[in-house]
């Protein structure tokens, strides 16, 4: 299967999809490590704080990036719908209502 390219900087869905996984894992770690260190005393918690709006925000540009990827064809489409919806369902978290508004735009030419 040959991926296309589209989006920002030319990056595949699964590519995209594939950075956003990495900033949720990063996200992870960094609060595990964070709560650790914060729990021993190592760190106040302005730095803690700081430190998780710097992965928090990674993680929401990277999401930003697959709700507004644009799918080339209807099987993109649904590759990209089923990702969405496995990351929903793992999470436990739901749309924003921008979110939801750029996927049905991304998707409705294939619907």
């Amino acid at each position: 299967m040959v991926e296309a390219r589209i989006g920002v900087a030319g990056l595949s869905l699964a590519e995209i999809t594939e950075q956003h996984l990495a900033a949720q894992k990063a996200a992870a770690d960094a609060v595990r490590e964070w709560d650790d260190r914060r729990a021993a005393g190592e760190v106040s918690s302005v730095a803690y704080a700081s430190a998780l709006l710097a992965v928090a925000t990674e993680e929401a540009k990277a999401r930003r990036i697959v709700m507004e990827y644009q799918p080339l064809d209807y099987q993109e489409s649904i590759r990209k719908l089923t990702y969405i919806s496995a990351f929903l369902i793992a999470t436990e978290v739901k749309l924003e209502e921008n979110e939801m508004a750029a996927v049905m735009e991304a998707t409705a030419p294939f619907g």
